[in-house]
């Protein structure tokens, strides 16, 4: 009888924990439009559907092109890069509007209009149907 408090306590200092400290390594927009994932010193995002038609292929692209972008931890500007697979499905947690997601010096604020991925160097993208911003 004398663990339950201790248990009590325990659940107490969880639940007072930041909540960017148990942020999961992928997650995906509540539309499922967008989905993220860090990986080892980068954050990558695809995006289904982006509304516009992405610049040229690169010559050296024999993947997929336009969907998907990249920043590091300590680069410089976001970028749209060339993918043969995905980030993302149903099983991905959802980040609600108006909530930042926080992982390995990364931030991405989710909002009804985009998801919005920066390093600690406030390099990144923006990402919303229509447009795709790489700062």
């Amino acid at each position: 009888m004398r663990l339950l408090p201790l248990f009590a306590a325990a659940a107490v200092l969880a639940a007072a924990a930041p909540a960017h400290a148990a942020d999961p390594p992928a997650f995906r927009s509540p539309s499922g439009n967008i989905a993220c994932a860090l990986q080892g010193a980068e954050v990558r995002c695809d995006m289904r559907r982006i509304g516009v038609s992405p610049p040229a292929r690169p010559s050296q692209c024999i993947g997929d092109w336009g969907h998907a972008f990249l920043v590091t931890r300590n680069g410089s500007k976001g970028r749209r890069i060339c993918v043969t697979d995905a980030v993302g499905g149903p099983e991905l947690p959802t980040v609600a509007y108006g909530r930042t997601w926080r992982r390995g010096g990364f931030r991405c604020s989710v909002s009804r209009s985009r998801v919005r991925c920066v390093n600690g160097r406030g390099h990144g993208f923006a990402l919303r149907i229509g447009s795709q911003r790489l700062f």
